[in-house]
């Protein structure tokens, strides 16, 4: 049952973020439309957003309520689940390195100020401060995302009964 409560909560907290990852994709996708490159960004947030909604929908209706889930739904978590953990093992580990590499973020910082030129004249602390903030959230959201498809397939297992029609 402790579980649950915490599966309920990362449940949540991953919609939330979701949500307005779903923002973030509209963007990318535009950016890829110019960028083919920016296509495997765009797979890897649309799998989070799948995943995230469909394992929240597998609380909502196999788990709570005790309802009939389709097996597409199942192949959908576990799929989408796999890119999610391309997601969370990309942009932690990138996370990680370059909050432990100080040096790593000057560089960055460097580069994007040179990039906008007298843009960006007097914002640097601004944006490096900004980029800790993004870097440390990123981080703990893969790990948090990491832990969630963890009892998520767990209870994929546990609850197989969901998708089999009684």
């Amino acid at each position: 049952m402790k579980n649950l409560i915490l599966y309920r909560v990362l449940t949540y907290l991953l919609f939330a973020v979701a949500g307005l990852m779903s923002f973030t994709l509209l963007a990318t996708i535009m950016a890829a439309l110019a960028n083919p490159a920016l296509l495997f960004l765009v797979f890897i947030i649309a799998c989070v957003i799948i995943y995230t909604y469909c394992s929240w929908r597998f609380l909502k209706r196999g788990i709570d309520a005790h309802l009939y889930c389709k097996p597409s739904l199942r192949d959908l978590i576990k799929v989408n689940g796999y890119g999610s953990i391309a997601f969370s093992i990309l942009f932690g580990f990138a996370s990680f390195t370059v909050l432990t590499n100080p040096q790593l973020m000057e560089a960055a910082l460097e580069n994007a100020i040179s990039m906008q030129q007298a843009a960006v004249e007097g914002m640097e602390d601004s944006m490096r401060r900004s980029m800790n903030i993004v870097l440390k959230f990123l981080l703990v959201y893969s790990v948090l995302l990491l832990t969630h498809i963890i009892i998520t397939f767990r209870l994929l297992r546990t609850h197989a009964d969901a998708f089999h029609a009684h």
